[in-house]
């Protein structure tokens, strides 16, 4: 339509870019000419997908855009879409194609190439699971970038990343696995990450017939957050422009979180050349950051002798890092309980949230009457004591396997499974007495087995008894042949976790996502004909215990009321997964500042040179090369952009909260130092201008 022009918006965080682009999307489908025709709408992750629906709701509840996708989500519908297309192409068996979890992906690997991890391999990237990881990322990593997974060797050979005396023969050993694993799953129509981007971007997207599906759906494309984007993203876009269709793009210049993970912001940045161009200033959330942002900066420049804190910072400062996880529990708990401040108002931000702070963090705020949120809080499944249940349960079930049960799992399973009418002390007693180890057959014997079992309590015997008569029942059921592992998985859930309200919301966030594993992992299975139930089961426990697989289950929609309750909570979260989250706060408390975390990559390994900027002439082959020469960017540009970024997300304080020694008892002087060393010198002279006043 001849009155729109393609339009590149371009901000720091919070000015606007998304609703800007939501007003954009809402005018093009009024005004569109074709009725057949709707928006391709991009978003970087599922919390901007989710954001950008609700700005457009919020500014046309009437107006309906059609649906918006991630990234990701694009190429895997529209691979699953088009795949006997790609399958005619690259001649393979026409099946419905099966998407691969990270952590089933790992095992698959694992299992296809153990006997191919040398030890010098291993030496490199330090151990089977690491070393497996790290290739496997190679691959997402080269689709994105647009380099093909035969040419995965070269580019690091070219790059020179890896140093070791065998490098050329280690690195085609790298390759060979990388097409191995390749070959291994197309030929059964499974589906990685990797794959889904390299056949996106390598057969789909070239392809005439998806492009002429693409002009006959789509009239416009609408991407939001593109500094986020991988780099054949800019291929598609680009698609649309030639073709005489509009396009809308929002950056970030302090954005870019996911540099080092698959995206290549400054590629993407290209796309700008294409449009008419628009700059977003002001800040639509009035943040603290505009105000302070230059101060904040000559800090971290070291520049800070004339300069005082700058005003809406505030310090909490202990020697002991414990001391200053409660200082920092306290103060939250204090202002929220005054009324001073509302939960959702709170984030707490660290430099990798490890498991004492977390856990610290968590039980004080929790106990004081308060909702805890933990962003994408990844904690594995085998930590739920309710999915250890179950798996101690299966044994008991399925023939030959015994040696995956103990005395103290069952224990533990008897406390669970009563909902603690059978207490530790008693459950420790039925495990030592009425559990028969056996490797074919464990099994729970009859109370009466225990000489002294008049001393349980009516309570304990009546759970104890119906428990290991619902374990008869079914090993019955099994032994005739109905053994499906999901069946049988979904009695158990049924049988003993069926009361809701004795789980809380995050206990029934495990076990759906305990249920979801169970079924993929099935369906994989199934797959691979593997047929033999009793060695399935094995396998299931064995992985799930090696605690890789996360709670992370298909979000549900919330009733908005019940939401609006559920998100009065306070943010805990990582710098990564609060930035992923692109959420503002009234208050921010940045922990662990001293931290060197807080100016680390944590880029990827080999990320950079997948870049569209690398060039293999980069390398100074004449000189030893430091892991830092790889980095995509440098220390202080990569600090700079965070801290610009979470300034653009806050409003009214940020408190910076530090120890003088780590977690490991270690002193911290990370690069945000400086404004304690600062706040230590102004105490001084306060201090001694009131003895001169004395």
């Amino acid at each position: 339509m001849s009155n729109f022009q393609s339009l590149w918006i371009e901000g720091n965080s919070s000015c606007g870019k998304t609703t800007r682009l939501a007003s954009l999307v809402i005018e093009w489908v009024q005004k569109k000419a074709s009725f057949l025709q709707k928006p391709l709408i991009l978003c970087a992750n599922s919390q901007g997908k989710k954001n950008l629906g609700d700005t457009l709701l919020r500014l046309n509840p009437h107006c309906y855009p059609g649906k918006i996708r991630t990234v990701f989500g694009l190429m895997r519908e529209d691979v699953i879409l088009f795949y006997p297309l790609i399958c005619q192409e690259l001649d393979l068996p026409s099946i419905l194609p099966l998407r691969l979890r990270p952590e089933t992906e790992q095992d698959l690997a694992t299992q296809l190439w153990r006997e191919s991890l040398t030890p010098e391999l291993l030496g490199i990237f330090g151990g089977e699971y690491d070393c497996v990881r790290r290739i496997l990322d190679l691959m997402p990593l080269a689709a994105t970038g647009g380099v093909v997974s035969e040419n995965i060797a070269d580019r690091l050979l070219e790059s020179n990343i890896i140093s070791t005396n065998n490098e050329k023969t280690v690195i085609e050993l790298i390759g060979n696995l990388i097409l191995q694993w390749r070959k291994w799953c197309l030929e059964r129509g499974l589906l990685s990450y990797g794959l889904i981007y390299e056949l996106y971007g390598r057969y789909l997207l070239p392809s005439n017939h998806y492009q002429d599906y693409l002009k006959n759906n789509y009239g416009a494309i609408f991407c939001d957050d593109v500094d986020d984007y991988p780099a054949i993203i800019k291929n598609l876009a680009e698609f649309f422009l030639n073709n005489a269709m509009i396009g809308a793009f929002t950056y970030n210049q302090t954005g870019k979180v996911r540099l080092g993970y698959n995206a290549d912001p400054e590629y993407l940045q290209e796309l700008a050349s294409h449009c008419q161009q628009e700059f977003l200033s002001e800040s639509r959330i009035n943040s603290l950051g505009a105000k302070i942002e230059t101060s904040v900066l000559n800090f971290l420049r070291g520049e800070f002798l004339q300069e005082k804190i700058p005003e809406g910072i505030k310090t909490i400062k202990t020697d002991l890092r414990g001391d200053l996880l409660q200082e920092t529990a306290d103060y939250i708990i204090k202002s929220i309980h005054s009324g001073e401040i509302q939960p959702r108002e709170i984030a707490v931000i660290a430099a990798g949230l490890d498991e004492i702070a977390r856990y610290t963090l968590v039980t004080m705020i929790e106990n004081a009457g308060i909702k805890v949120k933990v962003l994408n809080e990844q904690r594995p499944l085998i930590a739920s004591a309710q999915i250890r249940s179950i798996l101690t349960l299966l044994p008991l079930l399925y023939q030959g396997l015994g040696r995956l049960s103990s005395p103290d799992m069952i224990a533990e399973m008897l406390v669970i499974l009563s909902l603690e009418d059978i207490d530790l002390v008693r459950g420790g007693l039925l495990a030592d007495y009425c559990y028969l180890p056996d490797l074919r057959s464990p099994s729970l014997l009859k109370v009466e087995t225990f000489r002294r079992w008049d001393r349980l309590s009516h309570k304990s015997l009546q759970s104890y008894n119906q428990i290991r008569d619902w374990v008869n029942d079914t090993k019955i059921q099994i032994e005739k042949g109905d053994d499906n592992l999901l069946v049988v998985i979904d009695r158990i859930i049924k049988y003993f976790f069926t009361d809701k309200t004795q789980l809380n919301f995050s206990q029934i966030t495990v076990i759906r996502e305990f249920r979801e594993t169970a079924q993929h992992f099935w369906q994989v299975q199934q797959r691979l004909n593997n047929t033999n139930t009793n060695h399935l089961v094995a396998q299931f426990i064995s992985l799930l215990r090696k605690g890789t697989i996360t709670a992370n289950p298909f979000p549900l929609t919330t009733i908005p009321p019940l939401q609006e309750i559920q998100n009065n909570a306070v943010t805990i979260a990582p710098i990564y997964q609060y930035r992923v989250s692109r959420q503002h706060h009234r208050w921010q408390f940045w922990l662990d500042v001293g931290s060197c975390y807080w100016s680390q990559s944590r880029e990827l390994f080999a990320s950079s040179i997948f870049l569209k900027s690398w060039r293999s002439d980069f390398t100074i082959f004449d000189n030893p090369l430091s892991p830092l020469d790889y980095e995509i960017e440098p220390e202080e540009k990569r600090l700079t952009r965070i801290i610009k970024d979470l300034l653009g997300r806050v409003t009214e304080k940020i408190f910076l909260c530090h120890s003088t020694l780590d977690v490991n008892g270690l002193e911290q002087m990370g690069k945000l130092s400086p404004f304690f060393l600062l706040n230590d010198l102004n105490h001084n002279q306060n201090e001694t201008l009131k003895i001169i006043e004395t």
